[in-house]
């Protein structure tokens, strides 16, 4: 795949685990192609601030931790969801590092780690924070955050919410057959599921297997691409429909 808006560089700062909260069970995704998909998706939403993106299957919240930090000054608000009341819990302390507050916590518990441990890997870790703390530091305005139960299972499950996405980014392990925490599969359109909190124009970038189709009448495929293991479908929310 030719990366067209991320170039190959040293993202370690961004390493799970390291400043970004990691529990097993929750998968990580390649900060080079999170950088790599949402360039593409700002690209045709056609603008590059005031930008309100939602995972609807955030998990720890580690993609939107990531790049929370990444494009500090393009995202205004970041919504999270998720079945999984512990993955919820997770995104939140994740998505608290996206405020100075919440991050100078963290750099404490570090620095303490430290103290007690004197091991490399904490003292590479709050260098990494300290990183990170200078993009907070640096920013004009802190991004707004929820995350919040939702059963994609369910239909009309995002009915009552009073947000509209520009972009909707998330990674979809199995595609329209989504197994949930309870196990019970069910066959899913994602992309209906998610009509009540887009807009004419919204982007939507799902990452799945390769095996793996979403269609929509109110949505056109504008981009495809497949990365090792993972394809990446990015749709655009055709003008004049409403949910």
């Amino acid at each position: 795949m030719i990366y067209k808006y991320c170039e190959n560089g040293n993202f370690e700062d961004f390493a799970s685990g390291r400043v970004i909260a990691h529990r097993a069970g929750y998968p990580n995704f390649p900060v080079r192609l999170a950088q790599e998909i949402f360039g593409r998706c700002l690209s045709y939403l056609g603008r590059s601030d005031h930008i309100c993106l939602y995972d609807p299957c955030c998990g720890g919240g580690y993609l939107l931790t990531i790049l929370g930090f990444l494009h500090y000054g393009r995202i205004e608000t970041i919504m999270a969801s998720d079945i999984n009341d512990d993955a919820i819990q997770l995104a939140r302390e994740n998505l608290s590092l996206l405020e100075i507050k919440g991050l100078e916590e963290r750099i404490q518990k570090l620095d303490h780690l430290w103290s007690l441990y004197n091991k490399p890997s904490h003292r590479e870790a709050l260098d990494s924070a300290a990183h990170l703390l200078d993009i907070l530091t640096n920013a004009t305005h802190e991004i707004k955050r929820e995350a919040f139960l939702a059963d994609l299972l369910l239909k009309g499950s995002l009915d009552s919410r009073d947000f509209k996405a520009d972009i909707i980014l998330t990674d979809v392990p199995y595609g329209n057959l989504v197994r949930w925490q309870n196990g019970n599969t069910e066959s899913v359109n994602l992309l209906e599921q998610l009509l009540p909190v887009t807009k004419a124009g919204t982007v939507v970038a799902i990452c799945s297997d390769k095996s793996q189709k979403f269609q929509s009448d109110h949505f056109q495929r504008v981009d495809k691409q497949t990365v090792g293991k993972r394809l990446f479908q990015i749709y655009k929310k055709v003008e004049g429909k409403t949910e």
